[in-house]
């Protein structure tokens, strides 16, 4: 998508009258320092932690048990009937897997962290959006990048050009008046 917008705006440059390029106006935006400012990006990168280091602590737990579990059976082995050791072997791979899928159910790409990522984030990132775009048409921006997007492909620009520091200010300002 940006790497379209990029082309669209090369396109425009190249295709543009000279008396026409005076009219475009373009902006940027930091999206990294939005996530260090933002009170909304840090309470939410807070919950995640949290949910990440109980997910984590849940984990060690499931893994010292196997671990308990190995070690007893290798002090018991060998009082043990071959059927008892199968069974205890048996026992034993399941509570992997279990790991194993417990892993990838809360840490996997498409696990519960990523999905609560996604639940806690989307609402911060239509707000930003929304009080962006307010701010372009107010201001008459015709492209606004975000620098620290990898593909954005902006490799330099002034910062006159720079909208951070505005759009922080109007989004303080909407949490102001909402009363937050």
């Amino acid at each position: 998508m940006k790497r379209i917008a990029l082309m669209a705006l090369a396109l425009v440059c190249t295709l543009a009258p000279v008396a026409g390029w005076a009219e475009i106006k373009i902006g940027y935006i930091d999206s990294e320092v939005l996530k260090e400012r933002l009170p909304e990006f840090r309470e939410a990168q807070r919950k995640l932690d949290q949910l990440r280091q109980d997910y984590e602590n849940q984990a060690k737990d499931r893994e010292a048990k196997l671990m308990k579990l190995q070690e007893d059976f290798r002090k018991q082995e060998l009082l043990m009937s071959e059927a008892r050791k199968a069974e205890l072997q048996a026992d034993f791979e399941e509570k992997v897997r279990q790991l194993q899928a417990f892993t990838q159910e809360k840490f996997g790409p498409e696990g519960e962290l990523m999905r609560k990522n996604i639940e806690l984030s989307e609402p911060i990132f239509k707000k930003i959006n929304d009080a962006l775009k307010t701010l372009a048409e107010e201001e008459g921006y015709d492209f606004v990048f975000d620098a620290a997007a990898p593909s954005s492909g902006l490799v330099f620009a002034g910062e006159d050009y720079d909208l951070t520091e505005t759009l922080l200010e109007s989004l303080d300002e909407q949490r102001t008046e909402q009363g937050q």
